[in-house]
């Protein structure tokens, strides 16, 4: 698994991540695995994903073959760019859409944090999408993430330093999780409604 987080505060945003892979009790650090970036840059936006990393190869080749169909500039949007994904995933790229027997929808088997120019949202393996309006993070580091963000929130202005506490926090406790941290900043603008 792996710990993203995103922070907003003021006109300052930012997305972070761990750089850790594993493979059941294997660890893979970025001193070995080239390829160990879990945010990717789609236009003006950055989409961050955790859970299996062959799901990062995927949207990889979807961005490349369909960067029109890729919106993230509101809630309304980016839920349906993920049900345009989820068909393709299905198509092209033969995802198991089964978790549990009593899922409600085929699951897209990915969960992400997306920041925006217009704000943070998170989308979740069902395609439930939720806008958060100071901090949010995903994956197995997500409580502690969370804590440690709560915590310092009101104690930093920097909206980086605040992603750090997060992912600091989650890499000391969490086993998936771990240093260094990828971090990009993004200036926020109006947000846009639904």
């Amino acid at each position: 698994m792996s710990t993203i987080v995103a922070v907003r505060k003021g006109n300052k945003a930012v997305i972070a991540s761990d750089s850790l892979f594993t493979q059941g009790s294997l660890k893979v650090s970025p001193r070995i695995k080239v390829n160990h970036n879990k945010i990717f840059k789609v236009k003006d936006s950055y989409v961050g994903f955790t859970g299996w990393s062959a799901m990062s190869n995927i949207f990889e080749d979807i961005v490349e073959k369909y960067p029109k169909n890729l919106d993230f500039r509101s809630k309304k949007h980016i839920f349906q760019t993920f049900l345009f994904l989820h068909a393709k995933l299905k198509k092209e790229y033969f995802i198991e859409t089964k978790e549990r027997d009593d899922q409600p929808v085929e699951s897209s088997q990915w969960d992400c944090v997306i920041l925006s120019p217009s704000g943070i949202f998170s989308v979740q393996s069902y395609r439930e999408v939720m806008e958060c309006q100071r901090f949010w993070a995903e994956g197995s580091g997500l409580r502690l993430a969370l804590g440690a963000m709560h915590a310092t929130y009101d104690m930093y202005d920097d909206s980086e330093k605040i992603a750090r506490a997060g992912i600091d926090a989650a890499s000391e406790f969490d086993d998936a999780t771990a240093l260094p941290a990828m971090v990009y900043t993004l200036a926020l603008g109006k947000r846009t409604k639904n």
